[in-house]
């Protein structure tokens, strides 16, 4: 899928949930990588900015001139910190991030903060029960990350794309490191309690996604009467949460 198309399904499905997304809303995405998604949205005239870690993907570093005009910002870790004054966005997105935030509390306060009162968040990520991890390949790795498990996969030749000439003994301990200090599956009850503690409204819209994506609209009709379908997809393809940030309570209804 392009990034073209990818932006553009974030973008209808914040605009079904009732945020409305033009030219003036200003929207972070979080863990950008190279910013090819932010690249696009701006092409399209929309007010897309992106911050990250490595400032690069798999294969490609992100846009010098993006970078230079600050519309791509590298995250500091020491302390972590989005690089974006207080209540800068309307909207925070990620794709695929969460699953490897392993410092929720931190991150989450940190998406507050950069939120305007008000503001909402859309996050895709990969779910804690897919048949087939989505970095590694190894089967159910997104919940059994023991050494055993990971070994059997790689004696049977499972690599992902970086590790084609890697031994099964190396293939293992790469992925070991990887799962266990990269990758935070949580429980869907876990990170509705973990996003309620700073924001309101947070659900998973699925559906909405479904709607919206190439492959998805194809069964939404169906889901829609089964909603069992939806819960599926959830479970062992992709998870999508929206929430918001609760907005500023005059003083007088506070008192």
């Amino acid at each position: 899928m392009s990034k073209a198309a990818r932006a553009e399904i974030f973008v209808n499905i914040l605009r079904d949930v009732g945020v409305p997304v033009d030219g003036v809303t200003k929207v972070l995405d979080l863990g950008c990588g190279a910013g090819h998604l932010v690249k696009a949205a701006r092409a399209k005239g929309l007010d897309f900015y992106g911050a990250g870690v490595d400032m690069r993907d798999a294969h490609n570093a992100s846009d010098p001139a993006l970078v230079e005009q600050r519309i791509l910002r590298p995250i500091p870790f020491d302390p972590y910190r989005l690089p974006f004054d207080d209540a800068t966005f309307d909207v925070v997105i990620s794709d695929m991030v969460l699953e490897h935030v392993m410092d929720y509390p931190t991150t989450l306060r940190e998406i507050h903060r950069v939120l305007k009162p008000g503001g909402a968040f859309l996050h895709l990520f990969a779910p804690r029960y897919s048949p087939l991890e989505p970095h590694v390949y190894v089967p159910l790795a997104t919940m059994v990350q023991s050494r055993w498990w990971l070994k059997a996969w790689a004696l049977l030749g499972v690599r992902n794309e970086f590790q084609k000439r890697m031994t099964a003994a190396e293939a293992t301990a790469a992925n070991l490191k990887f799962l266990k200090s990269r990758t935070n599956y949580l429980p869907k009850r876990e990170l509705k309690r973990l996003f309620a503690q700073h924001y309101t409204d947070v659900r998973f819209v699925e559906d909405a996604f479904l709607k919206n994506s190439a492959r998805g609209r194809k069964v939404y009709p169906l889901a829609k009467r089964l909603p069992i379908l939806t819960r599926l997809y959830s479970a062992v393809a992709n998870r999508v949460m929206f929430g918001r940030r609760p907005a500023n309570v005059p003083r007088s209804k506070a008192a």
